[in-house]
């Protein structure tokens, strides 16, 4: 928002110089603009917690302000009701314009370096920074948080150069441009201070002049002030040394720490002392991309929760690129440093990656656990209700007198394509966490073999979802059409994706299972998962087993328990369809003395 007495005061010599450009070659160009989703956020390289909006004509009213979310701050007249700071929730509305007596309150840029020097720490969380104009007061404002690093260095150079701008604008844009000599300035700091202000507001009061101003792109406007202060403030030396890293993506991996994946010429070791500067104690874990497909891990806090270990875990269950346990194309390494597979690099995006190494080292509240099984609950009811409704619908249909039972036992086929068309559906909608989550992959090891007798029992008692007699005869399976055949093979691998697959594989992503040579034990994971196969086996498959709902019960319970270890032993839904296949060719055997 512009000061009253700012406007024609500077017209004097607005057309005599331009906003001038850093010279190529000598300063880094720090500042870019980035779309996020429908909003474009301007951001600085060193400051990679903040992200500024410059919003043409934008006020908050004071009560949202102060409910916005934590990281906010309000630049200049973007939030009504006066200055305020709220520390314990971190909102900030750095203003002069309401709520206050204008003639004893810092300008917004001076309130910037107030609390930039006073300590506010803007590397603990990520930052929102929100103005509507971007007059030179706002601007400055604006370069004084995204510099915040340098202006806090033991030396004072940086410090000295930018004070006298800041003071002198803040003094200007509050008080008047007659009102100068309330800096103390001397005379020559005076003029030649003033002289950098005047080049630097050029363009805006040309723009204005004009009747151009509102007509700008004020994101690219703010980019070019902060580029000519730059080019003010600071010289080619100030960034000797100073290793380039590009941000790629970004994660918190708990505690306000944080997991950065980044891309630089530089080694891994060059890196961690520059993101270690603009990041300070959030900084968890680097990922340097030395290449699209190749990255470099590295824990650079001993004591986070876990090592890389968890997250090599997590990154080959999501990684459609790495192989199985046995293969040596894989994430791997030591637990402080290691990289992506060797032969064939990652598949993954930088975010994806990210987001798995975050998940590796937050343990999952209890919350997100309720949520998770909320959601699987939720997605599995609805596949198995809408294949039961429509088989009962068109039952109905035909033969309205008769019975659930009977609709189940003449419809098997409609029961088992609409059965497999809502899994596939679920399916396709869920496969952006990775196949490797949900079981589509080759199997691991053979110790899986060791629940085939407890499958099978399972399975003989009611559990496994095939067909009883006349179906599984020998002499009508085998004279059976195309279409009984494959509704027979249709039904487990509908049971097996939905069950062991989806439901299994997303309450995986928050609860332990076992893997392939560790530990036996009953998960969460397959618990759920076989007590909802074993009741929604009741009704739809009853009528094929009429030996009692609780031996019914209880077989499938056996079968699903041992079908979801050895998705869990074997990491793979193939040994699942193979025991509920040898069910099938259980019955078929059988069906041979009865």
């Amino acid at each position: 928002m512009e000061s009253p007495h700012s406007g024609d005061n500077w017209t004097q010599t607005a057309e005599k110089s331009s906003v001038p450009e850093a010279v190529a070659g000598e300063l880094p160009d720090r500042y870019s603009i980035r779309r996020k989703g429908e909003e474009r956020e301007l951001v600085c390289s060193e400051s990679p917690t903040i992200t500024v909006h410059v919003e043409r004509g934008m006020t908050i009213a004071d009560s949202a302000a102060r409910k916005a979310a934590p990281g906010t701050i309000y630049l200049d007249g973007a939030a009504e009701g006066g200055p305020f700071l709220d520390v314990e929730k971190g909102l900030f509305n750095l203003d002069h314009h309401e709520g206050c007596v204008r003639s004893f309150t810092l300008a917004t840029c001076e309130q910037a370096m107030v609390v930039i020097r006073k300590g506010m720490d803007l590397q603990r969380r990520d930052w929102t920074i929100y103005a509507n104009d971007p007059d030179l007061d706002t601007v400055l404002a604006i370069w004084v948080l995204l510099n915040h690093v340098r202006l806090n260095d033991a030396d004072p150079e940086i410090r000295r150069k930018v004070m006298p701008l800041v003071r002198l604008e803040g003094t200007i844009d509050a008080h008047g441009l007659e009102m100068q000599e309330l800096c103390g300035f001397p005379r020559e700091l005076q003029e030649s201070t003033f002289a950098e202000l005047e080049q630097l507001r050029s363009k805006e009061v040309a723009l204005k002049k004009d009747g151009k101003w509102h007509e700008i792109d004020f994101l690219e406007y703010t980019a070019d002030v902060l580029r000519a202060i730059d080019a003010m403030i600071y010289s080619s030396h100030h960034f000797e040394g100073v290793v380039e890293v590009e941000e790629l993506a970004r994660a918190e991996i708990g505690d306000s720490k944080l997991a950065i994946v980044c891309r630089s010429e530089a080694g891994i070791y060059e890196v961690e002392p520059h993101l270690r500067r603009l990041h300070g104690k959030r900084l968890g874990v680097i990922i340097l991309q030395k290449n699209p497909d190749f990255y470099t891990l590295r824990q650079v806090d001993t004591f986070l929760p876990a090592t890389l270990e968890s997250a090599y875990e997590r990154l080959n269950l999501v990684d459609p690129a790495a192989g199985n346990r046995r293969s040596g194309n894989r994430w791997g390494g030591s637990g402080e440093i290691g990289g992506s597979p060797r032969a064939t690099g990652t598949s993954l995006t930088p975010q994806q990656i990210a987001d798995a190494v975050a998940q590796a080292y937050r343990r999952p509240t209890m919350a997100q656990r309720l949520s998770t099984l909320a959601v699987a609950l939720l997605e599995n009811t609805a596949v198995m209700v809408g294949s039961m409704m429509a088989t009962y619908f068109l039952g109905w249909l035909r033969d309205p007198p008769g019975s659930i039972e009977s609709y189940f036992q003449n419809q098997a086929g409609i029961y088992a394509g609409v059965l497999c068309v809502l899994t596939f559906v679920l399916a396709l909608a869920s496969l952006q966490s990775g196949p490797k989550v949900f079981g589509l992959c080759l199997p691991t090891g053979l110790d899986w073999l060791f629940l085939l007798p407890g499958a099978l029992l399972g399975g003989l008692a009611g559990g496994a979802w095939v067909f009883a007699p006349p179906f599984t005869s020998s002499q009508a399976f085998l004279g059976y059409s195309w279409t009984g055949l494959a509704i027979v093979i249709a039904f487990p691998i509908a049971a097996e994706v939905l069950f062991r697959g989806l439901l299994h594989g997303t309450l995986a992503q928050r609860f332990p299972t076992q893997r392939h040579g560790g530990p036996w034990f009953l998960s969460w994971p397959v618990l759920i998962s076989s007590t909802l196969y074993a009741l929604w086996s009741l009704l739809p498959f009853l009528p094929f087993f009429p030996r009692g709902v609780v031996l019914t019960y209880a077989g499938a319970l056996l079968f699903g328990i041992s079908s979801g270890m050895a998705r869990e032993r074997s990491e793979s839904l193939l040994p699942c369809l193979i025991l509920h296949w040898s069910c099938l060719l259980m019955f078929l055997v059988m069906s041979f003395y009865w």
